[in-house]
């Protein structure tokens, strides 16, 4: 679980910082779109096997690292679409006010987007869950991935359904008990 939130949390963070860069400088933009396809073009699995090379098998940080560069194009493609269709409504409207483009963004943009992070969020803590029992598979020293291959190395059948089925009642119960109100409550601002 902490190294999805944390992954999670990682992805959401930078995702937003982009979007602002993004929004603010053309040519930040430029670069946040090609950083976008260059993560997406990487698989979990080599993200996986480099992040564990470079951080060794004990550290946390490929888990979270892996769950971030797989949740981070999910959050950022959705919010850009949102800043994108918020942009159009309400551009003028701020310059009219004599909002600075900063102040545009803080104002009127960030805030709009809300619905639209809420909704990349479901996809993303689900992706979140599932690729950082990947990672931990391949070279965690804890978490259900290293508990699910522990269980498969030492034949025990019963600890991998076990550990398969504890992710799935996991991601259930955090999508109705937590990402669904959120989300019926964002909904509520969409404009």
């Amino acid at each position: 679980m902490a190294n999805s939130v944390s992954g999670f949390a990682l992805a959401l963070a930078f995702s937003l910082a982009s979007v602002m860069a993004a929004y603010l400088n053309r040519h930040a933009a430029a670069l946040v779109s090609a950083l976008n396809t260059f993560i997406q073009s990487v698989s979990v699995l080599v993200w996986s096997i480099v992040l564990i090379m470079v951080f060794g098998v004990s550290s946390r940080l490929p888990p979270v690292l892996v769950t971030a560069a797989a949740c981070y194009p999910v959050l950022l493609s959705a919010t850009l679409g949102g800043v994108q269709a918020l942009d159009e409504k309400f551009s003028e409207l701020a310059r009219m006010l004599g909002a600075s483009r900063l102040q545009e963004f803080v104002y009127f943009i960030l805030p709009g987007t809300v619905p639209y992070i809420t909704s990349a969020s479901r996809a993303a803590v689900g992706l979140a869950l599932r690729i950082s029992v990947v990672a931990e598979a391949f070279g965690a020293s804890g978490g259900i991935g290293y508990q699910l291959v522990y269980s498969y190395d030492m034949g025990l059948r019963e600890g991998v359904f076990a550990w398969g089925l504890l992710l799935i009642a996991l991601m259930i119960l955090i999508d109705y008990a937590v990402l669904r109100p959120v989300e019926r409550w964002a909904q509520r601002w969409r404009l």
